[in-house]
This record gives structure tokens, sequence and C-alpha cells, in this order.
């Protein structure tokens, strides 16, 4: 299922972004911390105006673009040889 990683600068500001947006909590990881967010693998990113503040910004962003590497690729077998 994928997951809104909301980078925000509190938590407040996260739930009332999902709210108004109409998705459902358990869709949304507020991105507190490089652990609450480590391992994703089906999310997108929401950048809210106060996240840009947060003293640990640069590691959760270096963080995000780790699991962006680690997603399953999207690559298909074309030739339908397996290679």
């Amino acid at each position: 299922m994928l997951k809104y990683v909301v980078c925000a600068g509190s938590q407040a500001e996260a739930q009332a972004w999902a709210r108004l947006h109409g998705i459902p909590q358990r869709q949304c990881v507020y991105a507190s911390s490089v652990r609450r967010i480590e391992g994703l693998r089906d999310f997108a990113v929401v950048r809210l105006r106060g996240f840009f503040g947060r003293p640990n910004r640069d590691e959760i962003e270096a963080c995000l673009r780790r699991n962006e590497l680690k997603r399953h690729s999207p690559l298909v077998d074309i030739q339908g040889d397996g290679g």
C-alpha cells in the first residue's frame, strides 16, 4: 500500500495536511526521524513549509534518497526470455 511520507514541521501539521486531502492516517507517515521512514519502499513524499526549518532535514532527505535507490526496479522483460 502506498504510504505518504509527510515531511512537516510538526505532527499536527502533517495530520492537518492528511485531513485536508482526505488521506487516511494509516497511509501517512510523519517523517519525524530517520528511524520512522528508513526502509520504506512504496511511498510518495510530501514536503510542507514547516519541514524546511527542521534541524534534521538533511538526515531525512538523505534517508529518502536511500529509500528511492532501494525500490524495486520498474523494468520489465520485454523480450520474454528472462534476461
